[in-house]
């Protein structure tokens, strides 16, 4: 699995009021919390509609590639992030060099987060503003830890290949019934398969049902979907 994956649910949230999300995260096993404001840039080269820059301006900018892999679901996406050093760029030099590659300004919008994480995964409730500071919604998203796929992987792996190594054949010393030498590989994948980062977000998801939340209200299409211009002269 690529380091450079994203994992993500995300749910529109209008009707769900901040102080209940925090309630929520009260019962989370929370590392960290993060309240951090911030312009979010879109850049379309006028060409893949799924395919599409961000530029974050913030206390740690960063220029992002985004493109869905599968059009039958926005859950899983490539997402590459180019760290930025924020005394030594503007605004004004990201859309130069964006538009140097072909990318123009599509839409831009004031996001309000607040990000919780946990060792896994980390929940967000945010509330996005058009460039008028008008209010356009409120969202809720789950997210596996992108630092943290790597050594998810790693252990999903290193369990599989010692389960692979119990269904071998058995030594002749005969300590073990072929039997439960399978149970026992079975019972090690099992385990294995909680590693998997999309089995990780879905037990995330579950923390959502106390406010409303469930698989079946996943959105099906992401702010840039949500808010791009593929007309000139279109208003957000």
């Amino acid at each position: 699995m690529s380091d450079n994956l994203e994992l993500e649910y995300k749910y529109r949230a209008d009707d769900i009021k901040l102080s209940d999300f925090i309630n929520m995260m009260a019962n989370v096993a929370v590392e960290e919390r993060l309240d951090t404001s911030s312009w979010d840039y879109y850049f379309w080269s006028g060409q893949d509609e799924d395919e599409f820059l961000r530029y974050r301006e913030s206390d740690n900018p960063e220029l992002t590639i985004k493109k869905k892999i599968k059009n039958t679901n926005n859950w899983k996406r490539v997402e590459l992030d180019l760290p930025i050093d924020k005394d030594r760029i503007s605004v004004e030099l990201v859309k130069e060099w964006c538009e140097a590659l072909g990318y123009k300004e599509n839409f831009r919008i004031y996001k309000s987060c607040f990000i919780f994480w946990t060792n896994n995964v980390n929940y967000v409730y945010y509330i996005v503003y058009n460039d008028n500071m008008k209010e356009l919604g409120r969202f809720v998203e789950v997210e596996v830890n992108k630092d943290r796929i790597p050594d998810l992987m790693k252990s999903y792996n290193d369990i599989a290949k010692m389960a692979e190594g119990i269904r071998q054949p058995i030594a002749v010393t005969g300590d073990w019934k072929e039997a439960e030498a399978s149970d026992e590989a079975n019972k090690l994948m099992k385990e294995a398969e909680k590693l998997l980062p999309e089995n990780i977000i879905k037990k995330a998801e579950e923390e959502l049902k106390s406010i409303g939340l469930s698989p079946q209200n996943r959105m099906k299409k992401s702010l840039w979907e949500l808010f791009r211009k593929l007309n000139k002269g279109e208003q957000i």
